[in-house]
């Protein structure tokens, strides 16, 4: 389904020109490659009832998953060491803002990217991961936060593009013209992923039904939205059809503009 979705919108951005209202450039020039397999140090931490609750071969599969999405810039990704941890109390983080920071120094694995399991953090929109923003650029400090119950590639490829720079689609959350004009400066700042009015606050089901685009929100133009539903860094959670060209060439891009390389 995966490289059937990408081939079909392929074609589709092909042979058509004007796409229901949306404005689309379409960069030609080949995308950076990094010609890099990225070592993952998975941290998983055992919860009160001394259960680690995720198997090393769900992480596996989930992150072998991943490599595809990030095979145009030639990146991937491999466990290289997975971590047991018996301190339970970290396994619920309430404090998100104050208990990462500790985890990550108690733990912190230097110059890997490093995936920590717990069973539990507080957000506001249930959110699966927590990453920091352009992590890839402080290796000795960076990390990604995993529920175990989200051990999937969709979440892992999601919050890697976090890592690795990435806004999600609807950053705003409309304040980025369908026409395109303004894609620079709002929304995800990539001109090639189309405006996305959605607000977490108020859910996915008055904007998307059985993956169809349902809302009538308008900009402020008072024209009508037409996002990507299948774009990763979306919430949508419709066919995954990977990065757009910019996503790809600003993942890139961040990763070499690091001082300090991830081993």
């Amino acid at each position: 389904m995966r490289l059937l979705c990408i081939a079909l919108l392929a074609w589709f951005f092909a042979a058509n020109t004007d796409l229901s209202a949306q404005s689309y450039q379409f960069q030609q020039e080949s995308l950076p490659c990094l010609n890099k397999k990225f070592s993952v140090v998975v941290h998983i931490f055992k919860d009160s009832l001394n259960s680690y609750g995720v198997t090393e071969a769900a992480i596996e599969q989930a992150l072998e998953g991943v490599n595809p999405f990030f095979a145009p810039i030639c990146a991937s990704f491999e466990v290289c060491e997975f971590r047991y941890h018996d301190n339970w109390q970290h396994d619920i983080l309430e404090d998100p803002d104050t208990e990462i920071p500790q985890l990550k120094t108690q733990y912190h694995a230097d110059r890997r990217i490093n995936f920590y399991f717990v069973s539990f953090f507080t957000s506001s929109i249930g959110a699966c991961g927590l990453a920091d923003l352009a992590g890839i650029g402080s290796p000795n400090v960076s990390g990604i936060v995993f529920r175990k119950d989200c051990a999937n590639s969709r979440v892992f490829a999601h919050e890697l593009g976090h890592f690795f720079g990435l806004g999600h689609t609807f950053e705003g959350s409309g304040i980025e013209l369908v026409d395109g004009s303004n894609c620079t400066t709002a929304g995800d700042g990539i001109c090639d992923t189309p405006a996305d009015p959605y607000i977490p606050s108020e859910g996915l089901p008055g904007y998307v039904q059985d993956c169809i685009f349902i809302s009538t929100r308008t900009d402020a133009n008072g024209e009508f939205y037409n996002p990507d539903l299948g774009n990763i860094m979306s919430y949508y959670e419709c066919d995954t059809c990977g990065f757009t060209w910019g996503q790809l060439d600003k993942m890139a891009k961040t990763y070499l503009s690091t001082g300090i390389k991830f081993w």
